[in-house]
């Protein structure tokens, strides 16, 4: 009886050793908007969105790339419907766990809008 709890909590401490790690969170830096603009639209803001993608490495840290952050993006504006991010910032945070397995999310915070062809004069 005395062993199967000693199995016990050692197998509770492994579990809970395997488990820790630590996460580091950075400010990438803010952009204006995440696509080109329609000539002559008008964007018309819908609301706030957040949108995440991550990868996940043994032995080497993933870098960011363009096509994790545009799933970011895109991830961000099904929330709303929207066509572009507006006034956004990007984040990444890495997750390191025993010092050999890392998981890269870049986290997008902006503004959803919609962008509809503008009938404005053009001078």
């Amino acid at each position: 009886m005395q062993r199967k709890r000693v199995g016990i909590v050692v197998s509770i401490l492994v579990v809970l050793l395997l488990s820790i790690g630590c996460t580091q969170h950075y400010l990438v830096g803010f952009s204006p908007q995440s696509h080109f603009d329609y000539p002559n639209s008008n964007v018309i803001p819908i609301g706030r969105a957040v949108g995440e993608a991550s990868i996940t490495k043994i032995f080497m840290p993933p870098f960011p790339t363009a096509d994790l952050e545009e799933e970011a993006i895109k991830n961000a504006l099904k929330q709303k419907g929207g066509d572009i991010l507006i006034n956004y910032a990007k984040f990444n945070d890495m997750t390191t766990i025993l010092g050999f397995v890392y998981t890269l999310t870049i986290r997008v915070e902006g503004t959803a809008a919609k962008m509809e062809i503008g009938k404005q004069k053009l001078n």
